[in-house]
């Protein structure tokens, strides 16, 4: 009886200690700490120790260790809280996070070993449904900028390189993947981990965005599918234990959050599908553990009950995806009314353009197309937002209306009011990639702001390719100026269409204009319209690109040639009109359909003024390919009559008031004088 034993078992001599395995754990996260402070900043490096010690603080009442940091548990979810905070929160998020950590996650269930769920995901949930503004606004590691995370821009926004080394905006720890997968290494290694759980999640996310239409590589390395499924869903308190339980863990969660992500406003599902599977962690540890002595049978039934389960929530999952999915001519919310409401004059709509569920309408009036209406949806922060727009001929925006929405009812609600919507009035097709910039946020509904915004710039790009005319046939070059110097780009038209461009010239820095490049030709290719999306660290290079694809369109592009829509013939051509003094004379000379030399014959205007502006409008008729150009200021007359000229020699009607009807008082201009007057 010497060695009977009153503690209970099991009796296993190691050095294994609570604080060991969770001191290893907040080891590993020291690559992402690093990581994330060089990426944003010290303040970011404040967010995440500011975190981890309110927890430490504030469970000191309920244990008795005597170290300073108590059993290090406290420190680790408060880590885990940091780092997934956005770099931009106030500094009082961390200390109010670190209390709903240990208080509500953890002691409210009992303490260490009670807890259901992960504390850390039980304080970022409450903190992203209590203030929703502050946890979702995330800035460029680049430039400090505000900016859209990748799930939010899709997968042509950042390169997997990028995705890899964290680059890019997104919570403090999740970006950079590589400090992650050597975070996880070391725990591995450790022995504090079982990779059946982190492995199985990425394979479960991976196969649902791979049966969903997605880029799975894209959906592991974005958002925190790889810091949730390596350092949230292997915790030893709420993952579960047995073999295929952790498995079966695993694919739930990783299925979870690819669902949430596609299937709801959340672009990101992780928090939530941890907490999901948190909670049937028991369940899956009671029917999947291996079976006891005599219980053969007994789990033969319990297996076959919960198979049939599965089967079960599976097929009714499949048929709401499928009535989701199906193909009504009216998406959402969206009814004929609707439609009938915003163009009462029409007899009738037909769709003319169509992208996912987005769909532009003709609206007839006796059989002619009248004006357009464009329907949008775009996630809002509690649920897609649904938007009618209106559009003249011309491509501007009569009117804006929100058909749907679920924001918040004390302030994402307010984009329904008028004194917001009616800003949208201003935007055409011309000005389409400035209203995200240009949009007037609502103060505490930022997400569901830019919502809007974005729908709004999504239904002038359907208008803009809508009213894109097919391009003549040939190789046409651009140039522009970049963050080094000159970049000439030589874009390919076949069938109308863009077909290829090449990069023909450019000095940028290497490493950083290669991807950027990629990207721009990718989404030029796909889009067939200079309404790109500017790269993150490469502004000017980006910029660049963009304004020499569009010279050399403009030289390819039949409709804005001239005004002229079929275009011109190669060839000279002589014309003249009534400039301020005298007759202009000119000879057009076109080549491939554009114009490459405009002549000056004869001209009498006045000397230093009118027949600078004469020069100034020349070269802008042939840069820009167009007519439509500014004229040049105390020169209007001189400026007038070339642009008449050309228009003569090319055999364009000019619509326009002639130069006698002018008014000759005010072209004048102070200090030049001759004994023709002055020059307007």
């Amino acid at each position: 009886m010497a060695n009977l034993f009153t503690s209970s078992g099991p009796h296993l001599e190691t050095r294994e200690t609570i604080e060991t395995n969770m001191w290893n754990v907040v080891f590993a996260l020291l690559p992402a700490v690093i990581a994330g402070t060089y990426f944003f900043g010290f303040y970011a490096l404040y967010l995440v120790v500011a975190s981890a010690l309110a927890s430490v603080i504030f469970e000191k009442p309920f244990v008795k260790n005597s170290s300073l940091l108590g059993d290090g548990s406290a420190f680790l979810a408060g880590t885990l809280l940091g780092l997934t905070l956005p770099p931009t929160v106030p500094w009082w998020i961390p200390i109010v996070g670190g209390f709903i950590t240990v208080i509500i996650g953890k002691h409210l269930f009992g303490g260490l070993g009670s807890n259901i769920f992960n504390p850390a995901l039980i304080a970022r949930a409450v903190l992203l449904l209590s203030y929703p503004s502050l946890m979702i606004k995330w800035i460029s590691p680049v430039d400090g900028v505000s900016a859209a995370t990748p799930l939010a821009l899709g997968h042509d926004a950042f390169s997997y390189s990028q995705l890899i080394i964290g680059n890019i905006p997104g919570s403090i720890g999740e970006t950079s993947v590589i400090a992650l997968v050597a975070g996880g290494i070391y725990l591995y290694f450790r022995d504090c981990i079982d990779l059946k759980i982190p492995l199985s999640f990425i394979a479960g996310a991976g196969l649902t965005s791979l049966f969903l239409g997605q880029d799975p590589i894209f959906a592991i390395l974005s958002g925190g599918i790889v810091f949730g499924a390596v350092y949230m869903a292997t915790d030893m308190v709420t993952s579960p234990v047995s073999k295929w339980a952790k498995i079966a863990y695993g694919l739930l969660g990783g299925f979870l959050t690819i669902f949430i992500r596609y299937y709801t406003p959340y672009p990101e599902g992780i928090t939530f599908a941890i907490l999901i599977i948190n909670g049937v962690s028991y369940l899956f540890d009671s029917v999947l553990e291996g079976p006891h002595f005599g219980e053969v049978e007994y789990l033969k039934e319990k297996t076959f009950q919960f198979t049939s389960i599965i089967v079960v929530a599976g097929l009714i999952l499949l048929v709401g995806i499928s009535v989701i999915d199906n193909d009504d001519i009216y998406p959402g919310t969206l009814t004929y009314n609707h439609l009938k409401e915003a163009a009462p004059e029409a007899d009738g709509f037909e769709i003319v353009e169509k992208e996912n569920k987005d769909i532009m309408f003709s609206v007839l009036k006796d059989e002619k197309a009248v004006s357009n209406l464009v329907y949008i949806s775009r996630n809002g922060f509690e649920a897609p937002i649904e938007i009618l727009l209106k559009f003249n001929q011309d491509g501007e925006i009569e009117n804006t209306e929100i058909i749907e929405e679920s924001e918040s009812p004390t302030l994402g609600a307010r984009v329904k009011d008028n004194k917001f919507l009616s800003q949208f009035n201003n935007f055409s097709t011309k000005d389409a990639d400035q209203v995200i910039d240009k949009t007037d946020i609502i103060s505490g509904a930022t997400f569901s702001s830019q919502a809007v915004a974005r729908a709004v710039n999504a239904g002038l790009e359907i208008v803009v390719a809508d009213q894109k005319v097919g391009l003549a046939d040939g190789s046409y070059t651009g140039s522009a100026r970049g963050a080094k110097g000159e970049i000439v780009v030589e874009v390919s038209i076949k069938d109308g269409d863009i077909e290829d461009v090449k990069i023909v010239l450019d000095k940028e820095t290497e490493y950083l204009a290669e991807p950027a490049y990629k990207k721009l030709e990718s989404e030029l290719l796909e889009k067939q319209n200079t309404n790109l999306t500017i790269v993150s660290g490469a502004t000017y290079t980006s910029e660049a690109f963009i304004e020499a694809v569009e010279l050399a369109l403009q030289k390819a592009d039949k409709s804005e040639g001239m005004e002229n829509e079929g275009g011109f013939s190669d060839g000279e051509y002589t014309g003249s009109a009534e400039g301020h003094v005298d007759q202009i004379e000119v000879r057009v000379i076109v080549e491939s359909g554009a114009i490459s030399t405009i002549e000056v014959l004869s001209q009498n205007e006045t000397r230093g003024l009118g027949d600078k502006a004469i020069e100034t409008v020349k070269s802008k008729i042939i840069e820009k390919q167009k007519l439509d150009i500014d004229l040049v200021s105390g020169a209007t007359n001189s400026s007038n009559g070339l642009i008449n000229a050309v228009k003569d020699a090319l055999d364009i009607q000019d619509c326009s008031e002639t130069n006698q009807e002018n008014d000759m008082s005010t072209d004048t201009y102070s200090g030049a004088k001759s004994e023709g007057g002055s020059d307007g």
